[in-house]
């Protein structure tokens, strides 16, 4: 690395600095914090990564870092579209972080320690990162050129397409890149998109489009009417006709690349509120609720950006209109057109009201459809023949009395409010002249107006009905797009001893308490919201490291909700909940179900459609190494498994699931155990994980899980 490379590395104890000031110059809000805390300084030479700090420091500040790697032969183009981003160097020694802002003119900009922006050539950083791979293939590729007497003119660039082709699969982690979270508020996301910028200017084309059709009319009108037309007022009619066309193109361009960011940034947003929804919602929809909101997902990010779009541009072409006939004919065409206008955006509110009745009559029939079609085999089994269409009279009843309603709400809308301000506008514009006295100008002008803001009235209706609609699909959606928000704390950035170093893992010990206290939980209380009495109220518990815990109890004791209360997957009321002598809030929901990892019951668990290996690994990375691979082929040997793998054809990457390899009850309770143990935490809460086993095959299993994990909490029935 060159010594200027080397003066732009931010040290160790300065990275919550870097954070901040690379926030600040990528325009990002952000927490503003004096000094965020700094890695030990026994972490400084290499002992444990400086990943887990770095995210959890960025979560801290109120955005997120991504670890980001790619294979040798992409990183070119990765390093172009990499900013804002913390890159971080080979180094045995202390790590050597760059902050790197972006791309400008072919070059990179770093951001230095002492705040200077410095540009450097995108391959000074390649050869950086890339210097060690590089180092044992260097010399034969040096020979090679020699041998083939390249010209030095050429030799840079055969040499790079000679270490791409040798080196282009390996991989190389090159840093994290910084990026709002996807639940910040929407505005705020759009803000920092530069949305606004676009939106303004597409304004600003559709407003010189009209100032330019407006006066190429009057001008060639004025001509004709005083009889003063020749060839140069043709030729500035002409003129200026032409020059709409590239504003035109220009306008339609900026539509369609704000169409695409925000769309893109609602997919985005939507996608993380599926992820984020809570527990117990999800579990009370049935198929039909979740596939109608994947439906309707489509339909409002087309519905909302086209007639958003469309009302919007409708909109500014009556403020032309309003402008042209108070100046050309007077104030009473310009208030008539203000009440039409008025009358019209409530008319679009009603039609919004009533489609958006129409849209839950429909979609409680398809839900209601969607549900029986998945129960049929159910419903023939156990339910009656004259049973079978009850209550689809009446649906189908109130389905045609709202979809009435709404057809003659849209008539009104689409119908009679263009047309009717055509003959309003022409009776405005006929009892203005009588009273002033008419001018062919005057009356020219008038005429243009009119017709103006009939052609406005016509896309603001479609508009609005394309909002009408998009009003319907939000209401399916909305849960999705504000669970988005449903945030937990942020975890303290403080690096914590490790007790797997090559796990990763960071739970940390306190020193105010044994270290044989693994999970500590105090007067814990959880009320599920349908529900008067808690599940659990005031519930003590305490597992020392080593210790093999059996929790029985009745059903609907709140056995399974505590499961999931030491896992994570819920959160009390009130209460104190520690792992390590420390809280959720301190640790951050990443790290504390590093620590703890539950096999929920067998109804709430999942085979998925994909390989085995894929159902086994999915708290790895994935595409899986080859020691992932090693693993879970030892652990399903050690559950009993290994004559279901023998069984087989393709062993791991056999496709099981809903359309491959059928698992049994027991096999399926197998595979959802070693999915667990694979996960290598600290406790284990398997809840009746044991209960589909033959004695047998359940001590097998129990060897397996007490081998593997320190701590263990089985829940079962007495």
């Amino acid at each position: 690395m060159t010594q200027s490379l080397s003066s732009l590395c931010w040290p160790v104890a300065r990275l919550g600095e870097a954070l901040q000031q690379l926030a600040h110059h990528s325009g990002m809000p952000g927490r503003n914090v004096p000094k965020l805390p700094v890695p030990e300084a026994s972490l400084q030479g290499g002992e444990q990564p400086i990943g887990p700090w770095i995210e959890s420091a960025a979560t801290f500040l109120g955005f997120e870092a991504e670890p980001v790697g790619t294979r040798y032969a992409e990183l070119h183009a990765l390093l172009h579209r990499a900013g804002p981003a913390l890159v971080q160097l080979p180094s045995d020694a202390e790590p050597r972080v760059l902050v790197l802002l972006g791309e400008r003119r072919g070059r990179l900009r770093l951001l230095g320690p002492d705040s200077k922006v410095e540009s450097i050539t995108w391959s000074a950083l390649h050869d950086a990162l890339c210097e060690d791979i590089e180092a044992p293939v260097r010399p034969s590729v040096e020979t090679l050129l020699e041998q083939a007497q390249v010209p030095a003119r050429r030799r840079d660039h055969v040499r790079t397409l000679i270490l791409g082709e040798r080196l282009g699969t390996l991989w190389l982690d090159v840093g994290w890149l910084l990026r709002l979270p996807p639940g910040r508020a929407f505005r705020t996301q759009l803000a920092h998109a530069h949305v606004h910028r676009r939106l303004a200017m597409l304004l600003a084309a559709h407003t010189t489009q009209y100032a330019l059709g407006l006066v190429s009319w009057w001008l060639i009108g004025k001509g004709l009417l005083l009889g003063q037309v020749d060839r140069g007022w043709l030729l500035a009619w002409a003129m200026l006709l032409l020059s709409q066309v590239p504003v035109q193109m220009l306008a339609q361009a900026l539509s369609a690349k704000l169409s695409i960011e925000a769309g893109g940034l609602l997919k985005q947003r939507l996608l993380t509120g599926a992820l984020r929804m809570d527990v117990e919602q999800v579990r009370g929809q049935g198929a039909g609720q979740l596939l109608g909101r994947v439906l309707e997902a489509d339909a409002f990010e087309a519905l909302a950006l086209n007639g958003g779009i469309a009302g919007m541009l409708a909109l500014l072409e009556l403020l032309f209109a309003v402008g042209v006939l108070a100046v050309g004919v007077g104030a009473v065409p310009a208030l008539l057109l203000l009440g039409w206008t008025a009358l019209t955006l409530y008319g679009g509110w009603r039609c919004i009201r009533a489609r958006q009745r129409w849209n839950d009559s429909r979609v409680g029939m398809t839900n209601d459809l969607i549900e029986r079609m998945v129960g049929h085999r159910t419903r023939l089994a156990q339910e009656s023949r004259e049973r079978w269409h009850d209550g689809e009279d009446h649906a189908l009843e109130q389905y045609q009395r709202v979809s009435e309603h709404l057809d003659r709400r849209e008539v009104l809308l689409t119908g009679l409010m263009p047309r009717g301000w055509l003959l309003l506008g022409l009776m405005g514009l006929a009892l203005t002249l009588a009273l002033r006295g008419a001018s062919p100008v005057t009356l020219a002008i008038g005429v243009g107006g009119v017709l103006l803001a009939y052609r406005a009235f016509s896309r603001l209706v479609m508009g609005l009905s394309a909002l009408a609609e998009s009003g319907s699909a939000w209401k399916q959606i909305a849960g999705l797009f504000h669970a988005a928000s449903r945030t937990e704390d942020a975890a303290v950035p403080v690096f914590v001893r490790n007790s797997r170093p090559a796990e990763g893992n960071t739970l940390a010990l306190n020193p105010r308490r044994g270290d044989d206290v693994l999970l500590e939980a105090q007067h814990l209380v959880f009320r599920y919201p349908e529900r008067s009495t808690p599940a659990l109220d005031g519930c003590d518990l305490r597992i020392h490291r080593g210790e093999h815990v059996l929790l029985e109890g009745r059903s609907g004791g709140g056995k399974s909700t505590l499961g999931a209360l030491l896992a994570g997957l819920r959160q009390p009321q009130s209460g104190l909940l520690l792992l390590r002598g420390l809280d959720r809030r301190t640790l951050g929901p990443d790290r504390w179900r590093e620590g703890v990892v539950a096999a929920p019951q067998f109804h709430e668990n999942h085979v998925f459609s994909g390989t085995l290996a894929f159902n086994l690994l999915m708290s790895r990375a994935w595409p899986p190494k080859p020691e992932d691979l090693e693993l879970a082929a030892a652990v399903c040997e050690e559950l009993g498994l290994g004559d279901l793998l023998a069984r087989m054809p393709a062993g791991l990457m056999q496709i099981v699931g809903e359309t491959g390899w059928q698992l049994s009850h027991g096999e399926r309770s197998r595979l959802f155990i070693a999915r667990a143990l694979i996960q290598q935490a600290d406790l284990l809460v398997l809840d009746e994980s044991f209960a589909a086993l033959d004695p047998e095959t359940l001590r097998r299993c129990y060897q397996c899980v007490a081998a593997r994990v320190p701590s263990l909490l089985v829940i079962a029935h007495p």
